[in-house]
C-alpha cells in the first residue's frame, strides 16, 4: 500500500480537487491511503480569526471565518451533485461554521487566545477539505471511507506542537485501516492534526502534514509516502531567489533532513524521521504535472563522490552570544544555557562553543527578549538580529578538500557572522546579514550549478511552471 498526501495547494479549488481525484484514481492498484491538507491559505486565516477576536475585532474574524467556509460551499457546490452525499456535506460545513462562530465568540469574551483554542480553530481546515475530498471521490465511483484523526493519530498534550504517541498510534490505526485497505477501499484523513488521550484537538506544528503522513505510513508498514506538491521535487535552490534551479532526482533521508531543517520548505523536517526507521522511501511530486518522475528520497549509500546537491537559507533568525559571569565548569555553564532554552522550547538552528563562550542562532519567532533577559542573569549576553543562515547539503561535504575553497572564491570577501562545519557530514551552514541572503545564494548556486549537467542525480526543469 502507499500513503498519499496532498497540500493545500493540490486542494485549493474544485479544478485542483478534480485533479487529485484523477490521480488517486490512476493509482489505486497500489492500495492508496489519502492524507489532505486544509486548503490553501485556510490555516493562516483561522489562526488571522483567533488573534483578531483575542483583540476585540469579532466582527474581523466573523468575517473571514465566513469568506473561509463560503470557499468550501463553493467549491462543493461546483463538485456534487444534488442528493444524500451533497446535503451530507452541506449539513457538516454548516455544522463547522456554527462551531468556529461559538469559538470565536468565545475568545472575544475572554479576549485570550490559547495554545489549546488555536489547536480547536486549526482543525476545521483540514476537516472540512478532507471531508470533501472524500465525497467527490465517491462521486467519481471511487470507494472512499472518511476517517477521523481523532480516533486514532494520539498526541501528548503540548498544543500547537505536539508529539505523537506511536504505540498507541498503531493500537488505533491498524483495527481501523486494515479492513478497509483489505476490500481495496480508499480511507480519506487529515493531516496536521491530533487529538489528546482525553479527546482535545491537537495539532503537530505549522507544515506538519507531511509528518502526518510518514507516521501513517511508517506504522502501516507501506510501500511509499508520496507527497503532492505544487513543485516537480527538491531543486538545487529556492524558485523565488535563484531562476535557474535544478532538479534533485534522489537525495538520502539525511540530505533531506538537512534540507528541510535548514528552510527548503518543501517538507517538514520531521516528516523523514518514522520513514528512517521503517525504511520506507518518499517521493515528492507534483499535482500539477503528475506525470513527472519527482524526487526520490531513499536509504540509498553515499555516493564515492563529493557532490553538494542544494543550497537552502534560513532568514529571519537571531544570533545569541554569551560569556559567563563566573567561570566554573563549561558543561554547568552549558547546561544552564541549555536550561534556558528549554524553558521557552526554543531550539539552536545553530551552535558553537569555546571553553566559556556560547553562541546559538534562534528563530526570530521565539521569546528573544525573555530569553535573553534570563541568559543575563548567568553571563555577559550580546544580541545580532536580522541574520541569515545560509546552508550547502550533499552527500560527504565533511571530507571535501575544494569546499571551503569554491565556496568563498564564489562569494568573495564578506562578513560571516558564524560557521558550522563537521557536526553533521552532509551540511555546512554559515551565518550573515539577512539583507544579502538571497544575493549569496544566487552566487553559490551559479558556483556549484550552473555547469551541471543533466545525470542520475540532476535533472533541468521547465522553468515556466515555478509557481512564485
Amino acid at each position: 500500500m502507499i500513503v498519499m498526501k496532498f497540500g493545500g495547494t493540490s486542494t485549493q479549488d474544485a479544478k485542483s480537487i478534480l485533479n487529485v481525484v484523477k490521480i488517486i484514481q490512476s493509482r489505486l492498484g497500489e492500495r492508496p491511503l489519502v492524507v489532505v491538507s486544509a486548503i490553501a491559505q485556510a490555516t493562516n486565516i483561522l489562526e488571522r480569526a483567533g488573534a483578531n477576536a483575542a483583540d476585540g475585532r469579532e466582527q474581523e474574524a466573523a468575517e473571514g471565518i465566513r469568506a473561509l467556509i463560503d470557499r468550501h460551499l463553493s467549491i462543493s457546490d461546483e463538485l456534487i451533485s444534488a442528493g444524500d452525499r451533497r446535503n451530507m456535506v452541506m449539513e457538516f460545513i454548516k455544522s463547522a461554521y456554527a462551531e468556529l462562530k461559538t469559538l470565536v465568540h468565545g475568545i472575544h469574551i475572554l479576549k485570550e487566545l490559547t495554545p489549546r483554542t488555536l489547536d480547536s480553530l486549526y482543525c476545521y481546515g483540514e476537516l472540512l477539505s478532507s471531508r470533501i475530498v472524500a465525497v467527490v471521490l465517491q462521486g467519481n465511483d471511487v470507494d472512499a471511507v472518511w476517517l477521523d484523526t481523532k480516533d486514532f493519530m494520539i498526541t501528548d498534550g503540548s498544543h500547537t506542537r505536539a508529539q505523537p504517541l506511536f504505540e498507541l498510534i498503531e493500537k488505533s490505526l491498524q483495527p481501523i485501516v486494515t479492513p478497509l485497505l483489505t476490500r481495496n477501499a480508499v480511507p480519506v484523513t487529515q493531516g496536521f492534526i491530533g487529538v489528546t488521550q482525553t479527546g482535545r484537538r491537537t495539532t503537530m506544528g505549522r507544515e506538519s502534514s507531511d509528518y502526518s503522513a510518514s507516521i501513517i505510513g511508517s506504522l502501516l508498514k507501506a510501500d511509499d509516502i508520496q507527497i503532492w506538491t505544487d513543485v516537480d521535487g527538491v531543486l538545487t535552490a529556492d524558485p523565488r531567489v535563484v531562476t535557474n534551479p535544478k532538479k534533485v532526482k534522489v537525495l538520502t533521508f539525511e540530505e533531506a533532513y538537512e534540507l528541510s531543517y535548514f528552510g527548503a520548505k518543501v517538507l517538514h523536517p520531521n516528516t523523514m524521521l518514522p520513514a528512517i526507521e521503517k525504511n520506507i522511501p518518499i517521493h515528492i511530486f507534483n499535482s500539477r504535472r503528475p506525470e513527472l518522475s519527482g524526487t526520490l528520497i531513499t536509504k540509498q549509500p553515499p555516493l564515492a563522490q563529493v557532490i553538494v546537491k542544494s543550497v537552502a537559507s534560513k532568514r529571519n533568525v537571531s544570533l545569541i552570544t554569551v560569556v559567563p559571569k563566573v567561570r566554573y565548569s563549561p558543561y554547568i555553564f552549558w547546561e544552564h544555557i541549555h536550561s534556558i532554552l528549554t524553558k521557552y522550547s526554543a531550539a539552536a538552528n545553530l551552535t558553537s562553543t569555546s571553553e566559556y563562550n556560547y553562541s546559538f542562532v534562534l528563530d526570530e519567532k521565539n521569546e528573544i527578549p525573555s530569553i535573553l533577559h534570563d541568559l543575563s542573569e548567568i553571563g555577559a549576553v550580546e544580541h545580532f538580529p536580522g541574520r541569515g543562515i545560509i546552508s550547502l547539503v550533499g552527500a560527504r561535504l565533511r571530507g571535501s578538500p575544494d569546499l571551503l575553497t569554491r565556496l568563498f572564491s564564489a562569494i568573495g570577501q564578506l562578513d560571516v557572522s558564524m560557521i558550522s562545519f563537521g557536526a553533521s557530514p552532509s551540511s555546512f551552514s554559515f551565518v550573515v546579514d539577512d539583507a544579502i541572503v538571497p544575493d549569496i545564494v544566487r552566487k553559490i548556486h551559479a558556483e556549484f550549478f550552473d555547469k551541471v549537467t543533466d545525470s542520475e542525480i540532476f535533472e533541468s526543469i521547465d522553468h515556466t511552471n515555478l509557481e512564485n
